[in-house]
């Protein structure tokens, strides 16, 4: 019943199925073919897994172990900034903000500086890192699966960016002071070595079937006995608000694929790289990165330009990218002041990244896919 609770009162889900509804009714008739299975297996087998990493405290160790190990506020910010980008690479840009606000929270009682840039700096490290692998970014496994791209081809795509956004992220840090730090009071994390190791390879056979290696559903199958084997009751805690959100994008999307006049106006619209691109990071600003990425991917073969438009454009307003409005509720929970102030502030930082990052980006398009 909580389970139900939670997926529903996801309003994201509400807008994604209002738009499958009222597309249904005024455009065309839904079509069970609009919904891509691969990507739906995919996407089920991931939120399992990386809830079996957050069972296992697989992030929450490694942050705890690192940042102990700080001399400076510096220092830490580094490393908690490393942390949520190459997690998220593994873990999504979710989990990664979900670990290690509350985390910095416990360490922010040791610091003598404002929380805002020090939240805002780790889910921008998230947003950012999460790009480099199929996994990161849950559209991502979407645009793998919808150009049926190969390890090489996904790869070529995601490495020259990532190499840029981190070198972004370690400049930032660099606006923290040398304070220097005395962490005694993080709690103690054990790993269940034997219950990670047989993880990690499950883990592997999901990226196998991710690109094609092996039958996707073979995956998912070892995804679910996995978490069986582990605890059943962390199935309870999977995000399946995603998955049904895809499917009623899927739906809606198909179902505006099926009128001739918008097609064409999309088409019109889009047509070239460049126009892809920036198409991608505008129309995500206002509706997320994901529902952008499965309407213009309908509409568009530059497979790059979408890739590097809806991920850069989970940049800027703090409705881009879901992390961001994750990154928010997290801050309003455990800090609880000056919500106003830390939309500013992310606001003026996102937007100018979104600027640099972007334009970056505007040249990169021309040599991919």
């Amino acid at each position: 019943m909580a389970v139900l609770k939670r997926v529903f009162s996801d309003k994201v889900l509400w807008i994604a199925g209002a738009a499958a509804i009222l597309t249904s009714i005024f455009i065309s008739p839904p079509q069970l073919m609009d919904i891509n299975w691969k990507t739906i297996a995919s996407l089920t087998s991931m939120m399992i897994i990386i809830q079996i990493y957050d069972y296992l405290d697989f992030l929450k160790y490694y942050a705890a172990y690192l940042t102990h190990k700080a001399k400076t506020t510096r220092q830490m910010m580094l490393m908690l900034a490393s942390i949520a980008f190459f997690g998220a690479m593994f873990l999504t840009n979710d989990v990664a903000i979900l670990t290690l606000v509350p985390l910095y929270y416990q360490l922010s009682k040791h610091l003598k500086i404002n929380p805002i840039f020090p939240v805002i700096i780790i889910a921008m490290a998230a947003n950012l890192g999460s790009i480099f692998t199929p996994f990161g970014n849950t559209h991502n496994l979407f645009l793998l699966t919808h150009f049926d791209l190969g390890i090489k081809q996904f790869f070529i795509m995601s490495a020259p960016i990532t190499i840029i956004n981190f070198l972004a992220i370690f400049l930032l840090t660099r606006f923290f002071p040398k304070d220097k730090v005395e962490l005694s009071a993080l709690p103690t994390v054990e790993l269940n070595i034997p219950s990670l190791s047989l993880t990690v390879f499950v883990t592997v056979v999901i990226f196998l079937g991710i690109f094609s290696v092996i039958p996707m559903w073979g995956s998912l199958i070892a995804a679910i006995l996995l978490v069986i084997f582990i605890n059943p009751h962390i199935l309870e805690s999977v995000d399946y608000s995603i998955v049904l959100i895809f499917m009623c994008f899927f739906i809606a999307v198909g179902n505006i694929n099926r009128e001739p006049s918008i097609v064409n106006h999309l088409h019109d619209f889009i047509q070239t790289r460049g126009s892809t691109y920036l198409t991608s990071i505008i129309t995500s600003q206002f509706i997320s990165n994901v529902p952008t990425t499965i309407l213009v991917s309908k509409f568009s073969k530059y497979v790059h330009a979408i890739f590097l438009g809806t991920n850069i454009g989970g940049l800027g307003s703090v409705v881009a990218s879901l992390a961001n409005l994750l990154a928010f509720k997290q801050y309003r929970f455990f800090f609880k002041e000056n919500p106003g102030k830390y939309l500013a502030v992310f606001g003026g930082i996102n937007f100018t990244m979104l600027i640099i990052i972007g334009t970056i980006g505007y040249f990169l398009i021309d040599f991919g896919l």
